[in-house]
């Protein structure tokens, strides 16, 4: 009786948990929309007139003999001090441990992070997973900064929809899954900015 009341429970815990991981998917999901919505529009500057006249609003670039900000922030990188360089460091950073790790201990790290005991078939794909985000860094780290940031971001998103966010959704992980999610995020939230 015990065992199944602790089951029960353990099973109500797991619902409440996937429901709270989907209004997280869909705050992460709005987010996301957003601000790539708002990278996408080149801000606009508000130029100050004299008294007498309207208050205009302009693309970034040159109006009435007043420059943009746009050179100011870019020095500064970016709105929010954050670099495309920053950015694409940051995918290097997390996904050349993830790389890493699948592709030297496979088994260890599906077993960490999902609740299924791994066999030969996982470790084969998890060390190929591994090896394949291995090269995408590599060549990445090859690329200019300008060219390895839209790449970069692109793939982030990708990974995280089709990665954690998937797996949180549609598999049984352990919580130290959570810890991808909020790697992903970080990084996702880093290109953001840099993108500002």
């Amino acid at each position: 009786m015990a065992a199944a009341d602790g089951r029960k429970k353990a099973k109500d815990f797991t619902q409440k948990l996937k429901k709270l991981s989907i209004m997280n998917l869909r705050f992460t999901t709005l987010f996301a929309l957003l601000t790539v919505a708002s990278s996408i529009s080149s801000p606009r500057a508000f130029i100050a007139q004299k008294k007498d006249s309207n208050p205009t609003f302009v693309d970034s670039g040159v109006a009435s003999g007043v420059a943009s900000p746009s050179p100011l922030l870019t020095l500064r990188g970016g709105a929010l001090g954050v670099t495309e360089d920053m950015a694409v460091k940051a995918t290097y950073a997390v996904a050349g441990a993830y790389g890493l790790q699948f592709f030297l201990a496979p088994k260890f790290t599906i077993e960490q992070n999902f609740a299924v005991k791994a066999d030969s078939y996982h470790s084969f794909l998890g060390r190929f997973t591994g090896l394949t985000m291995l090269v995408v860094l590599y060549t990445l780290s090859k690329c200019d900064t300008s060219v390895a940031f839209p790449i970069s971001f692109i793939w982030n998103v990708a990974v995280a929809i089709f990665g954690p966010v998937y797996a949180e959704l549609c598999l049984d992980t352990t919580p130290m899954h959570k810890v991808g999610i909020g790697l992903v995020g970080a990084v996702l939230a880093v290109h953001a900015a840099a993108a500002l």
